[in-house]
């Protein structure tokens, strides 16, 4: 499986070739993990960074993949390593059914609109493939990037949620292309109107 935008070529994630580029291009760099709350205490070493990220994406992208949710590696046509994006299972304090989409892109590629066409092309992948109504995005930090991404691939906000420490998090929605926001299809409201 491949998708190739203009600038990039996306990959299914395979831990054995994609993991030492995901840790040196993305966990470990500060620029990329400064709104990452595991990753606040100034102590850690990067062998415990590699473990954290271990622990929590390995296992949240198999997951995924088992729900059909594919987390894509991103490189240049070249090879090199740009990121990763794709659709998850939520977490919590969100969780539920929708899939989440998420980007992660290595601090040299940022400010190119690598993560837009990227996440267009993950998200035209995922409507053609999988069946499902909406997709959500969920903003736990003040990423200007990340709120500014949701704009272009245009979701919308539909609320705030805030686990039980009370942190609070931003949830964004974008509903599948010919589905209205209230969950009906054009062809639903049309069958509803007077002749």
């Amino acid at each position: 499986m491949l998708l190739k935008t203009e600038r990039l070529v996306l990959t299914p994630f395979d831990r054995e070739r994609d993991w030492p580029d995901f840790v040196s291009g993305l966990v470990l760099d500060r620029v990329v993990t400064r709104y990452w709350a595991d990753f606040a205490d100034p102590g850690l070493t990067d062998a415990d960074k590699e473990r954290l990220a271990a622990d929590e994406f390995i296992p949240w992208f198999a997951e995924g993949l088992e729900s059909g949710l594919i987390a894509w590696t991103m490189r240049t046509p070249a090879g090199e390593f740009v990121g990763v994006s794709g659709l998850m299972t939520a977490e919590p304090p969100v969780g539920g059914t929708d899939p989440e989409f998420g980007t992660l892109l290595a601090s040299r590629w940022h400010g190119q609109g690598l993560a837009t066409e990227a996440g267009r092309a993950v998200m035209a992948e995922a409507w053609a493939r999988l069946l499902v109504d909406r997709v959500i995005i969920v903003l736990d930090s003040p990423n200007p990037a990340s709120r500014h991404l949701t704009d272009k691939l245009g979701f919308r906000l539909d609320g705030v949620v805030f686990d039980d420490a009370g942190t609070s998090y931003l949830v964004f929605v974008a509903d599948r292309p010919g589905i209205a926001p209230n969950g009906f299809s054009g062809a639903d409201e049309r069958a509803k109107m007077p002749r």
